[in-house]
């Protein structure tokens, strides 16, 4: 399955980046111990935090001078925010970006946790889960809320799991990962999104 999701990824006809800041976020795949079913690891941003406080959000953050490219910005993210051995990762491919209602362009990076580990949470982080694959497939568990934003009405898809709601960008970039890598088919609008910056 790896190397199918390799190869969809890789015919991805990526666009030109913005001229706005940018940040990398980790797409992780991995199985739990004596679980034969993919999850995607998701984490809930501390209610304490300034923005998104209390938001499920991918591991990730905003790019730095120390990084030679975003990939190794999801990364470093990645293990100041859940202790993420990045040595146990390999990188399948990417996403293209989404730009955040605060002009982020939120570039997603899609990895394999090739060794489980024992996940913890920083200052940043309040919980850290996974939802399974085939949960999200699962068309009875979408719900879809209209978004208006100016002359923008698009509808993006969100998924509720164990009282965690995947909503917004999150929501956006799983389905895009969903519909791309698992043949899913799930609305989205994220080619209007895309070529809308008028936040």
């Amino acid at each position: 399955m790896l190397d199918s999701i390799k190869q969809k990824l890789k015919q991805i006809n990526l666009i030109d980046t913005t001229k706005y800041k940018k940040a990398g976020v980790l797409i992780l795949l991995l199985k739990e111990k004596k679980d034969d079913e993919y999850k995607i690891l998701f984490t809930k941003r501390s209610a304490q935090l300034k923005t998104h406080s209390g938001e499920v959000s991918f591991p990730g953050g905003k790019w730095e001078q120390v990084d030679k490219n975003l990939y190794e910005t999801a990364l470093r993210e990645s293990n100041e925010e859940i202790n993420l051995n990045i040595a146990n990762v390999s990188k399948l491919g990417s996403l293209n970006y989404l730009l955040s209602r605060h002009k982020i362009e939120v570039n997603p990076f899609v990895a394999h946790l090739d060794r489980f580990q024992e996940f913890s949470g920083n200052f940043e982080i309040d919980e850290i889960f996974t939802v399974p694959i085939s949960f999200l497939m699962n068309d009875e568990n979408i719900s879809y809320k209209e978004f208006n934003r100016k002359d923008l009405k698009v509808y993006i898809p969100s998924w509720v799991y164990n009282g965690n709601r995947i909503w917004g960008l999150t929501a956006m970039i799983t389905a895009d990962l969903l519909n791309i890598c698992f043949n899913a088919s799930i609305n989205t609008d994220l080619d209007l999104i895309r070529n809308y910056d008028e936040y």
